[in-house]
């Protein structure tokens, strides 16, 4: 008669030659004649797992571990059992007692990562994944998946180190070459865009890579490029709600509205219902508001269709409607940044300063947000005491947010506060001086330690500003002396000497609307008694050389060496005629008289439906009575200069 092991070893050949039924039978002899030989249960309760027995398995392994409890393989594959059931706490638990029994063994943590993770337990997931690339230092995947998780957390930092070694030890991973890619995405690198290409190559049948790689595009002002990734998605997914919504922005950037829309409405002819494509088809018409409507009555809780919708109904000076929109919107989604800030424009719009700079905070977290948080340490003041104490304020946005807003730092030095202020160079020199400041660093210089520190749109919602507290009082800038002498020396001559500026910043969203340009001008360069000076830089300028201009124009631009070159001009006339734009709130920063040309959806600061402006005492303020009607509001300007050119 065979012995017991013996036995074990025939019944384990024909295990493991595929025979089970003879094999099964022997196990059973066995455990009839001894129930509690651990092998036996053990070998048994694995035959019964491969037979799809689960529950007859996880008794006889459980038997198995109670008897030999210091059998770390007897652990591991009760804990692989446990996950196949669904059981994942037990499962980890027995990967976790198994790893006490062999501490250096990346089978069992590599495992047990992947049971926390299962049941979302991304801490010990993450521990257990780090400590198998420990242990085996060369094996990618766990090292990819502790990046993942590593990006999952917001860890982004760690995550880059991490996958970037993962894609080291396998160079066509995949899925780490994805989440590398979002990773560098989130921090602005510029070789996302190579990652995600690369993951693209590698899952040419996964459609998020693509979405991905477009969003980079996109994020880079590459809408060309966006759209082509973007497209790729769609054809992998044609119902990818994200990449319908980008593509629609992406063409529209690009100036591809009509293309844009014309996809959009193939797609919704065939499918009707989906909101997000009415939301999408909305990107790409900007004026209309009826497929924004089509979008909120088939989804009524649609955050980003409601904020567009809100957002219009605000360029139709329609407020009330708009913040209750925007209200809603943020009722669904309390956190997103980008519903509180587009309700900060409506509110400032409308003058409610108070409660429009509250949301005014949430610009940091809106995605394509101009200007990138600084990421400084020291704490963002907010109206606590500050006597005695250091503090930088720094400049965000445009030149004329920091000119507009500049205004609050002799206030803050008031306060007892040493006063240090960054910005652009160009602004260094018109800074220079200001009442209260210290000393002006440009952007990038070395900066001393300090104890606070405020960007300078944060600083009215520091002062708690309203309407009737606004710190109005002007000239809060001034130009350097001697360059008003060298300037008024070069344009002293008869008639009424009239500054002009005619276009924005194209890389402002809405540029296109607050710019009137060059030839919408032409009724007021035909004013007699008036000399008129052209004070535009930058891409506008370029119109110059498309239009004969009158004897009664000069062009100053390429004399023009700062911002207080301009200052020391527009000191030296007795008008300044602006569009929307830096130069505008130069002039009213310099107590100037100034006249500003609005349209008929203005920037907020401008508020609505009066001449004058609470922010400059100097500026009068013409307004478009309707879109795009800048005849009307020039004509205007025109009528009001010939009167006061009469009178000069």
């Amino acid at each position: 008669m065979a012995t017991l092991d013996e036995a074990l070893a025939i019944a384990l050949d024909l295990h493991t030659a595929g025979r089970t039924e003879e094999a099964e039978t022997i196990y059973g002899r066995i455990l009839d004649a001894v129930p509690d030989e651990p092998n036996a249960l053990h070998l048994y309760g694995l035959l019964c797992a491969q037979c799809g027995r689960l529950e007859q398995a996880a008794e006889l392994l459980g038997q198995a571990v109670a008897l030999r409890p210091g059998q770390p393989e007897y652990r591991a594959n009760l804990a692989t059992l446990h996950q196949a059931r669904g059981n994942l706490a037990a499962a980890a638990a027995e990967y976790r007692a198994a790893l006490r029994l062999c501490p250096d063994s990346a089978a069992l943590a590599f495992p047990l990562a992947g049971a926390a993770r299962q049941m979302g337990d991304s801490g010990l997931a993450l521990a257990a994944y780090r400590r198998t690339t420990l242990i085996q230092p060369d094996l990618a995947e766990p090292m990819a998946q502790a990046g993942i998780l590593l990006r999952y957390a917001g860890r982004t930092g760690e995550a880059v180190s991490t996958l970037r070694r993962a894609v080291r030890l396998r160079p066509g991973h995949g899925e780490a070459w994805h989440h590398l890619g979002v990773a560098l995405q989130r921090t602005r690198e510029p070789d996302a865009v190579t990652a995600l290409a690369q993951a693209v190559a590698l899952l040419p049948e996964d459609a998020t890579p693509r979405l991905n790689l477009g969003r980079a595009h996109y994020d880079a002002g590459r809408w060309g490029a966006a759209v082509a990734a973007l497209r790729g998605a769609l054809a992998l997914d044609p119902a990818n709600d994200g990449a319908l919504e980008l593509l629609a922005v992406a063409r529209h950037k690009a100036g591809w509205e009509r293309e844009a829309a014309m996809a959009l409405r193939r797609l919704l002819r065939l499918r009707p219902d989906a909101a997000n494509g009415w939301y999408a088809l909305s990107l790409a018409e900007h004026g209309a508001l009826g497929s924004l409507r089509r979008a909120l009555a088939l989804q009524p809780d649609h955050r980003n269709a409601l904020s567009g919708l809100a957002n219009r109904l605000r360029d139709q000076r329609e407020i009330a409607a708009s913040l209750r929109l925007h209200d809603r919107a943020i009722r669904l989604e309390p956190a997103s940044a980008e519903a509180r800030w587009n309700r900060s424009l409506a509110r400032l719009l409308a003058g409610d300063l108070t409660g429009g700079w509250e949301d005014y905070e949430a610009r940091w977290g809106v995605a394509d947000f101009p200007t990138r948080p600084r990421g400084l340490p020291q704490p963002l003041w907010s109206g606590e005491g500050i006597a005695g104490q250091t503090i930088l304020l720094h400049e965000e946005q445009g030149r004329g947010d920091a000119i507009q807003f500049v205004r609050y730092a002799p206030l803050v030095a008031a306060r007892g506060a040493r006063v240090l202020l960054e910005v652009g160079a160009d602004l260094v020199p018109l800074f220079r001086g200001l009442p209260g400041v210290e000393r002006v660093f440009a952007r990038g210089e070395a900066l001393p330690a300090f104890d606070w520190q405020c960007p300078l749109l944060s600083l009215p919602r520091a002062f708690a500003t309203r309407l009737e507290t606004i710190p109005a009082a002007v000239p809060y800038l001034s130009a350097d002396p001697a360059r008003i002498g060298a300037w008024r020396g070069r344009l002293a001559g008869k008639g009424l000497t009239v500054g002009l500026v005619w276009a924005g910043n194209p890389q402002f969203a809405g540029d296109r609307e607050r710019s009137p340009g060059l030839a919408a001008l032409a009724s007021l360069l035909a004013v007699p008694g008036c000399r008129f000076f052209g004070l535009q830089l930058g891409p506008g300028h370029d119109e110059l050389a498309r239009r004969a201009m009158p004897p009664s124009f000069t062009d100053l631009a390429p004399q023009i060496r700062d911002f207080a070159d301009t200052a020391a001009i527009m000191a030296s006339l007795d008008l300044v005629v602006s569009s929307c734009t830096a130069p505008a709130h130069l002039a009213g920063a310099l107590g100037v008289p100034l006249w500003v040309l609005l349209s008929h959806a203005p920037d907020w600061r401008w508020l609505l439906d009066r001449a004058d402006s609470p922010w400059y005492p100097t500026a009068r303020l013409f307004r478009q009575p309707r879109p795009g009607d800048w005849a009307t509001a020039v004509g205007e300007v025109a009528a009001a200069l010939a009167e006061r050119a009469a009178h000069s």
